[in-house]
């Protein structure tokens, strides 16, 4: 479960994250939604520790966000995915390299486990097929 209690998050003088509170908890889908430039991504690059915020605290399973070291974080981060808005894939990389990319930063599979799981990712998609 991840839990965000009364986070702030500001940039200079503008203050763009002002005291969300809110708990995501395991097997369930939540939606964040809000008008462009409302905070939504700042909010979810927080989430994920690439935004520090300023006041606050952000809890994976007991585990608080804020007091993580780098290494900690970083491994915090290989049990999740993110997402990003538009353009994010390598263009010089083919689809199964990007879909493999964090793989290939943070485990120890082999090749062919690595593409094993990204063509499991790519079914699940409906993408069958398209790196061959």
């Amino acid at each position: 479960m991840i839990e965000v209690n009364d986070i702030y998050k500001s940039f200079g003088d503008t203050e763009v994250i002002k005291g969300i509170s809110t708990s995501f908890r395991q097997g369930q889908t939540s939606l964040i939604i809000g008008q462009s430039g409302a905070g939504k991504t700042v909010f979810l690059k927080a989430l994920v520790g690439l935004h520090d915020i300023d006041k606050g605290e952000i809890i994976y399973d007991d585990r608080q966000l804020g007091k993580m070291d780098e290494d900690e974080r970083t491994d915090l981060r290989t049990e999740m995915g993110m997402v990003f808005q538009g353009n994010a894939l390598f263009d010089s990389l083919t689809i199964e390299e990007n879909v493999s990319f964090a793989l290939n930063m943070f485990s120890d599979m082999s090749a062919s486990e690595k593409r094993d799981r990204a063509n499991f990712c790519l079914e699940r998609v409906n993408l069958n097929n398209v790196n061959h």
